[in-house]
């Protein structure tokens, strides 16, 4: 392990509810997720101040962990994950897809970790329960109780490369007062509503966090992937909206990927961010990986690469919050 030094030098909020994007160069409402916009909370507008987050290299891979869901078996998940990341693989840039190729990973990650190392890396997409991040103090109260997944973002607040993406799902039941699952596999015409903790659909969940994943903030059109809140028995963010697709095709234009490209992650890939080749437990204060201060709000880290002078990496979270129907009495949260 080469020599870093590391130091906290902020905390950055949850950033899951609404937010509004109208650019001076387009009248599309979705927003660009930028090194000095921080947190998307509340009514706030979209900050456009700073380098806008880009993959540099959109040959991208990801891992499910192993452990998968308490909800659904991991092939299904799997089967959910994939088609999520195919969604944005595939938009429409007026004839030709993107420049994005997603690979998952033939084998799963064993990581519920949210890091960026320097030895080795996983785009890991894991289940929490409970819902917080598992190197959090013990006095932390964890994720927002009401979203249904954050996604994690590394990257250098220089120049707005993203580093790694961690998607973390809430695998705790769902309640009045909390979001969770269970989730499934749902048909076209959604998910069946009984009373509010019937199944959410985790294709539509996941193909939003998949828009973070690749540096695109919240919508403030409600018909859009996304838009920062979703009912849970919808399969409407399953399909992008034009809103969305101008997003993706804005940022990563057509170009000449194929499907021979390497999606190796910086530093190699690592998945199982836990235990050691010899078994032994991997510590989350351990100086093989990068800690999230605050356990598991974002943490502002500083941290120095070999060869690169003053490397600087923000962990943001993005997330999607469930949205409770009026008509059942229920506050709406956004």
């Amino acid at each position: 392990m080469n020599d870093r030094t590391l130091h906290s030098i902020g905390l950055v909020a949850l950033g899951v509810a609404f937010v509004a994007c109208l650019t001076a160069d387009h009248a599309s409402a979705y927003c660009r997720m930028t090194t000095e916009g921080g947190a998307q909370i509340g009514n706030s507008v979209c900050i456009e101040k700073g380098e806008p987050l880009v993959w540099s290299t959109p040959c991208l891979s990801y891992a499910v962990d192993s452990r998968g869901s308490r909800w659904m078996d991991l092939a299904d998940i799997e089967t959910a994950v994939d088609a999520s990341f195919k969604t944005w693989e595939e938009a429409d840039c007026g004839g030709s897809p993107p420049n994005l190729i997603f690979k998952p990973s033939l084998v799963p990650s064993t990581c519920r970790r949210a890091e960026f190392n320097t030895t080795g890396n996983v785009n890991t997409i894991a289940f929490l329960n409970p819902w917080r991040d598992p190197c959090a103090d013990a006095d932390d109260p964890g994720y927002d109780a009401m979203a249904l997944a954050v996604t994690i973002v590394w990257h250098n607040t220089t120049t707005g490369e993203i580093l790694d993406a961690d998607m973390m799902i809430n695998d705790q039941q769902t309640t009045t007062r909390n979001a969770g699952g269970p989730y499934a596999n749902c048909p076209d015409e959604g998910c069946l509503p009984p009373d509010f903790g019937g199944d959410a659909d985790l294709a539509s969940i996941v193909t939003h966090e998949a828009g973070h994943f690749i540096g695109i903030g919240h919508s403030n059109i409600e018909e859009a992937t996304m838009f920062a809140s979703a009912e849970r028995d919808s399969v409407e963010k399953r399909t992008l909206a034009q809103d969305d697709i101008n997003a993706v095709c804005a940022i990563y234009p057509p170009g000449n990927l194929d499907d021979t490209c390497t999606a190796v992650p910086m530093g190699g890939l690592l998945l199982n961010c836990e235990t050691t080749d010899s078994g032994d437990e991997v510590l989350c204060d351990d100086p093989a990986s990068v800690p999230t201060s605050s356990g598991g709000c974002s943490a502002c880290t500083t941290a120095q690469f070999p060869g690169d002078s003053g490397v600087s990496l923000l962990l943001v979270l993005v997330g999607l919050t469930v949205l409770r129907r009026r008509s059942r009495h229920l506050d709406a949260r956004s």
